[in-house]
């Protein structure tokens, strides 16, 4: 009894410290990680809305923003990309931290995924994507990876991470869109 005693006192210490590993781990990076769905309809009228999500789990939604700072080869200053984040507005709920975490682990590995060749499948969809941006923390610039587009055209990041973190934020955007089924 007295072991059980022990294991019970003992325990909830095992987990907090479980979890501040995670923490631990992902602060050692030393790389600033945004997750991003966005969807872009240029056909019928302009269309133009999607979500960030920053690292305190934060989700920043937007509509049609003005003036929005698109990425330039896959590049975006900072202070552009910050410009963006306040052109949204923070959703009342946020990304657990331990998932986050994860999710920031995994997005280090689907940065070197392979991208599958764009294949065109709709006319006037536009395009849904999926993305992850990455900076070094003392880097003045974010980098954007492709995770996933779907729509008009078809391309997605062949690393096992990436499918992972597109269902992840599918489930945060909370509903699907366009399928998978022309990656098959």
């Amino acid at each position: 009894m007295n072991k059980l005693k022990l294991l019970l006192l003992v325990l909830p210490f095992l987990w907090n410290s479980a979890c501040t590993n995670t923490n631990e781990v992902t602060e050692q990076l030393g790389t600033t990680v945004y997750f991003q769905f966005e969807y872009v309809n240029h056909a019928w009228g302009y269309a133009h809305q999607g979500f960030i999500i920053d690292q305190a789990g934060n989700i920043y939604e937007y509509s049609q923003p003005e003036n929005w700072n698109w990425p330039s080869e896959d590049k975006i200053s900072r202070d552009l990309f910050n410009a963006n984040l306040k052109k949204a507005e923070v959703r009342l709920t946020e990304v657990k931290l331990n998932e986050l975490r994860q999710m920031e682990i995994k997005a280090l590995s689907a940065k070197n995924g392979s991208l599958s060749e764009a294949k065109h499948v709709m006319a006037d969809a536009g395009v849904e994507s999926y993305a992850i941006y990455l900076a070094d923390e003392d880097s003045g610039e974010l980098t954007r990876y492709l995770l996933q587009n779907r729509g008009d055209f078809y391309q997605k990041n062949t690393s096992k991470a990436s499918d992972e973190i597109v269902n992840w934020l599918i489930t945060i955007r909370g509903e699907e869109g366009y399928t998978d089924e022309h990656f098959e």
